[in-house]
């Protein structure tokens, strides 16, 4: 009796704890199919903006390490003017343009690294030249008035021949060109066409070229297509930026301007 007796708790123990695991389960398979559910119930737009927000996250994790504050990342443009008080030390730069005994002047730092670019270039077929380098505030403000002037000789009104002038020409105190840190360029062939510096300068195998290469020596394209936003600058095929090269590599991988950098430098504290 006594057998029996024991058998029938222990049978009824293995049917209690088999209901028991089966509810578990239930609970478990329930909790599980929430969260499936709630994962599928994401509109595309909120997958979109996770998706956004990884590769943004991805971005900052993975930028070089670099100070907003190195000299070869100042910021110069419409909106940010040349601190006038910092000394830059500049340097005859020995590849230019052979016209009216010019001078080209450059930041000494990059001459190093622009010379390597131009010797590359020159042993893959193309005769890259620097046309315009360094620029004082007060040359810079005789080109700006004398294109505005330009433009009204044209018959435009005053607004837009400053409107005109400021897609292509910076302000006095906001161009690059006064840190010593932009090239201007162009070749040869290009030079012997007479056209100068214009967007179609990136139908030369030159601009080609040093757009594809320029980041491994420490440039990057300063004006891109499609970046008038973030630069105020329409496209400039022609106008090319010492960055350094962690810096260049980085901004190419990510098809970033200047502007875009330095703003994702300072989101990460840096």
């Amino acid at each position: 009796m006594k057998k029996k007796l024991a058998l029938l708790l222990i049978t009824t123990g293995i049917l209690g704890g088999c209901e028991q695991f089966n509810q578990e389960s239930g609970s478990e398979s329930n909790q599980a199919s929430e969260t499936s559910s709630s994962i599928e119930k994401l509109t595309p737009e909120e997958e979109q903006k996770r998706a956004k927000e990884a590769e943004h996250q991805a971005m900052l994790d993975t930028l070089p390490a670099v100070s907003s504050d190195d000299w070869n990342l100042i910021l110069v443009n419409n909106w940010t003017k040349i601190d006038e008080s910092v000394e830059i030390p500049l340097s005859e730069l020995p590849d230019g343009y052979p016209v009216d005994e010019r001078i080209f002047l450059v930041d000494e730092r990059i001459i190093e690294d622009y010379v390597a670019m131009a010797d590359a270039g020159k042993e893959a077929g193309h005769e890259i030249l620097a046309v315009s380098t360094y620029r004082s505030v007060e040359l810079q403000t005789t080109n700006y008035n004398n294109r505005i002037q330009q433009y009204l000789d044209e018959g435009f009104s005053q607004e837009e021949a400053v409107k005109l002038t400021e897609d292509y020409i910076a302000i006095p105190g906001g161009s690059e060109h006064h840190t010593g840190l932009a090239i201007d360029v162009m070749d040869t062939e290009w030079v012997n066409t007479g056209k100068g510096l214009v967007a179609e300068f990136d139908t030369q195998a030159s601009q080609q070229w040093l757009v594809e290469n320029a980041a491994e020596y420490g440039f990057v394209l300063r004006f891109p297509e499609g970046k008038k936003d973030e630069t105020g600058i329409e496209y400039e095929s022609w106008h090319f930026r010492y960055v350094g090269k962690e810096n260049a590599a980085y901004m190419k991988k990510h098809e970033l301007a200047l502007e875009e950098y330095i703003a994702l430098l300072e989101e990460a504290g840096k």
